[in-house]
């Protein structure tokens, strides 16, 4: 074949393998995943513009749902408070209040029971609190047995956290007659005696009588105290400006609380309280703690 032949042959030959199908290419045994692709893979889930997991979009949709709650409550107070002042469905309302238990009408019935100036209303507040029953409407029935100005409205409380249980707001209350406020003390003191708390007796002794410091003088205003529970007494002086001085203070309410506890009266004698506390807290002399 001479070399025009031969040439030919080529350009022939090239023609058909440029006509033919091209060959199947080898196809990647997979495709790089995409960002959501790869996100899903480490366990997060697109929510609300932001990559999350499970756990977080369950925890933000309950917050909402209780959020929702709230308010929808606070809305439905307010109009069943307006109802109480009806003529024609005053009893309906009363009725609804007294029967409310849905822990999500929580905050709403303290927000209402703090600022409501009836009594009777608060009375029936009060016992939806018990209704419910939760941790948290035992913590506002406490506060309101604590604090609340109007002295039926914490006996109420007090009776609630009866029915509930005494012992749950027994450490509250007892920490509280360490408290700088003597009136509280007092407070916490009656709501001890009437729950028959016999377990506060000791921290009740040691409130029977505190002492307040009294400060005088200087650009203090006159009569500012504050509690504490040295055992002198005796002024303090401050150089030329305010003079510290502290007054004891007998508590009616924490003496009230013993006499109902013990059935007993040693009065304002500490030291008789104390060493009647330690005698009744002894085992007998003739105890043989080997006999179980």
């Amino acid at each position: 074949m001479n070399a025009r032949a031969r040439h030919a042959t080529a350009a022939w030959a090239a023609l058909l393998v440029a006509a033919a199908p091209a060959a199947a290419q080898p196809v990647a045994s997979s495709a790089a995943p995409s960002q959501q692709e790869a996100m899903a893979q480490r366990g997060f889930i697109r929510h609300a513009g932001r990559w999350r997991t499970a756990q977080e979009i369950e925890i933000i949709e309950r917050t909402e749902r209780a959020h929702t709650a709230h308010r929808e409550w606070k809305q439905r107070l307010e109009r069943l408070r307006q109802r109480v002042d009806s003529r024609d469905q005053g009893d309906r309302a009363a009725e609804e209040l007294r029967e409310i238990s849905d822990p999500a009408a929580l905050p709403a019935l303290a927000d209402a029971l703090e600022r409501e100036a009836v009594q009777r209303v608060r009375g029936w507040y009060v016992e939806a609190l018990g209704r419910i029953g939760s941790t948290e409407a035992l913590g506002v029935l406490v506060r309101v047995a604590l604090d609340h100005p109007d002295g039926e409205t914490r006996i109420a409380a007090i009776e609630q956290l009866a029915a509930l249980g005494p012992q749950a707001a027994v450490p509250t209350l007892v920490s509280a007659l360490g408290s700088a406020d003597n009136g509280q003390v007092n407070r916490a003191a009656e709501a001890l005696g009437r729950l028959g708390a016999t377990a506060a007796v000791g921290p009740l002794i040691a409130a029977l009588e505190t002492q307040h410091v009294v400060v005088s003088g200087g650009d203090t205003p006159a009569g500012a105290t504050s509690a504490t529970f040295t055992p002198t007494g005796g002024g303090l002086s401050m150089g030329g400006g305010p003079k510290q001085t502290r007054v004891p203070r007998r508590n009616d309410r924490v003496l009230e609380a013993l006499v109902r506890l013990t059935g007993t009266n040693f009065e304002w004698d500490v030291q008789a309280w104390r060493a009647w506390f330690l005698n009744r807290a002894a085992p007998p002399a003739d105890l043989d703690l080997r006999r179980g």
